[in-house]
C-alpha cells in the first residue's frame, strides 16, 4: 500500500522519520504496559536485587575500581614524596585502608607486580607488623606478605 500526501504538506517520509526517531520512547513505554510491575521498589525481589547492587562494598568490580582510583591518585600524589608520614597520611592512602580487607586482593596484586610503599597499608589493614627485624626492606616485607596471605 502506498502512502499518499496529506492536507496539512506532510510527507509519508516525514512521518516515518518522526516514528522511527520516536519508537524508542515509546517502545519502552509500551512494554511497561504488558508488565505487572508498577514501579522497581514496589517489587520486594527487585527492591532486595537494588540495595544489593548499590551496596557499592560488596561488589568486587566497584571495589577494585574504588581502589585503583585511591591507589593511582596516591601514586600521583606522592611519587616526590620521601616522608614516611606524608606518604601515609595521604587521603588516598587512608582511603585504601580504610576498604579493609576488601582491598587486600588489589594490593596484593600490586605488590607481585612491583614492590611498592604500598605494604603499608596491610600493616594497617591487619594491626600488625609481617616482620620486628630492622633491616627489612620494602621489598623483602613484600615477599613477606605475598607469602603469608597466599598461604
Amino acid at each position: 500500500m502506498q502512502l499518499v500526501s496529506f492536507k496539512n504538506g506532510f510527507k509519508p517520509l516525514t512521518i516515518a522519520a518522526g516514528l522511527l526517531v520516536s519508537s524508542p520512547a515509546l517502545m519502552y513505554a509500551d512494554l511497561d504496559q504488558y508488565s505487572d510491575i508498577t514501579a522497581v521498589i514496589s517489587k520486594p525481589k527487585a527492591s532486595k536485587y537494588i540495595q544489593e547492587v548499590d551496596n557499592q562494598e560488596n561488589n568486587i568490580f566497584i571495589a577494585k575500581r574504588k581502589f585503583y582510583d585511591y591507589y593511582n591518585s596516591w601514586m600521583d600524589n606522592t611519587f616526590f614524596l620521601s616522608s614516611v608520614k606524608d606518604i601515609i597520611e595521604q587521603n588516598d592512602f587512608k582511603a585504601i585502608v580504610n576498604m579493609g580487607t576488601k582491598a587486600v586482593p588489589f594490593i596484593l596484586e600490586e605488590l607481585e607486580r612491583e614492590p611498592s610503599n604500598l605494604v603499608w597499608a596491610l600493616n594497617m589493614i591487619y594491626k600488625k607488623k609481617i616482620t620486628d627485624k630492622p633491616n627489612v626492606t620494602i621489598s623483602d616485607a613484600c615477599k613477606l606478605w605475598i607469602k603469608a596471605l597466599k598461604s
